[in-house]
């Protein structure tokens, strides 16, 4: 190897272990200690649960538009959809979300479940403009 080769490859060295250092970081100041979930049908949001404050698993069905329905099981820290009447039940599937950044959907139903961290804001005007 020549001198050249070897400063080359101790660049990239450094250049992946700060990126996966950064991707560390990034990741647990996101995950912060509440853990939101957000039921939306249709684009509406339809309830908002504190996953730290449940005490006890709390189950409970939501109707759509057209009569069918999703009965969703909430835990400590954890929600999952316990059945649907959708054809395929992926989102049943989709088992249990417990972190932020999780998400379960259910296409035919038009419903989403969200859990989300520190970063739940209310829209507070413009972030950004352009001219």
């Amino acid at each position: 190897m020549k001198k050249g080769d070897k400063i080359v490859g101790i660049v990239i060295l450094v250049i992946v272990v700060v990126s996966l250092c950064a991707a560390l970081i990034y990741k647990t100041s996101i995950k912060g200690t509440e853990k939101i979930a957000i039921i939306k049908s249709d684009g509406k949001v339809i309830k908002t649960i504190d996953l730290n404050k449940v005490v006890e698993p709390l189950e409970f069905t939501i109707k759509a538009a057209n009569g069918h329905y999703n009965t969703i099981l909430v835990k400590h820290n954890a929600i999952s959809i316990k059945d649907a009447d959708c054809l395929h039940k992926e989102c049943v599937k989709s088992g249990v979300i417990s972190e932020p950044g999780g998400i379960i959907v259910c296409l035919p139903h038009k419903l989403m479940i969200s859990i989300q961290g520190n970063q739940v804001k209310q829209n507070s005007g413009i972030d950004a403009g352009t001219f």
